[in-house]
């Protein structure tokens, strides 16, 4: 299995992830005035499968991703503003306007 590019990787399972969850998440998040959402990793890594993105674990897309300053410029262009991995609950940040321009999933 070839790996794909690290931040292709990342943003296909955010994408598996939004189709779950974006309606109802967005929605709420709208609802409450919130222009940023906060997402936990563990929601990203239950939809990650190794044979999709040629990644052991997820986590090593996450590393991949930020230890290239590139990769993380269009992380953050793309939306994802944050990525939290330190404390007991890994998370990402990310501006609901620029996910749905920018992302199509």
């Amino acid at each position: 299995m070839k790996k794909r590019d690290p931040l292709e990787a990342f943003l296909y399972i955010l994408c598996k992830y939004l189709r779950d969850r974006s309606s109802m998440v967005f929605s709420l998040a709208e609802a409450a005035g919130q222009k940023r959402l906060t997402i936990s990793l563990y929601g990203l890594w239950r939809r990650h499968r190794f044979w999709e993105t040629g990644y052991k674990r997820f986590i090593d897309i996450v590393n991949a991703v930020l230890e290239d300053e590139e990769l993380v410029a269009r992380l953050r262009y793309m939306g994802v503003e944050e990525v939290v991995l330190e404390g007991s609950e890994p998370y990402i940040v990310v501006n609901i306007d620029k996910i749905r321009q920018r992302l199509s999933c």
